[in-house]
């Protein structure tokens, strides 16, 4: 699994997204397919993209970020899902 920085400003739920990677990242590199989830932070703005490689590093992704209190804001904007805080984990 792989991530970036598209700007400088770090939302407080910042390490939410980190641990999420951590717990969902595949030891072995995942699929081959690629898969970008965007992070919007406050504004509604992708600040952050994370790339999982198959459909199972993909799936633990969402669910480790669902568990965390993200919500699915839809695919678009050049992702394959995009994901907002809204604080409210299961």
């Amino acid at each position: 699994m792989e991530h970036s920085y598209l700007t400088e400003a770090r939302p407080a739920f910042d390490d939410a997204v980190t641990s999420a990677i951590d717990a969902a990242a595949d030891p072995w590199g995942g699929g081959a397919k690629r898969m970008d989830v965007g992070i919007v932070d406050e504004q509604g703005e992708v600040y952050r993209r994370v790339r999982a490689w198959g459909i199972a590093e993909y799936t633990r992704l969402i669910n480790q970020l669902k568990n965390r209190g993200f919500t699915n804001d839809g695919e678009g904007r050049g992702y394959d899902d995009v994901l907002r805080f809204d604080g409210a984990a299961p």
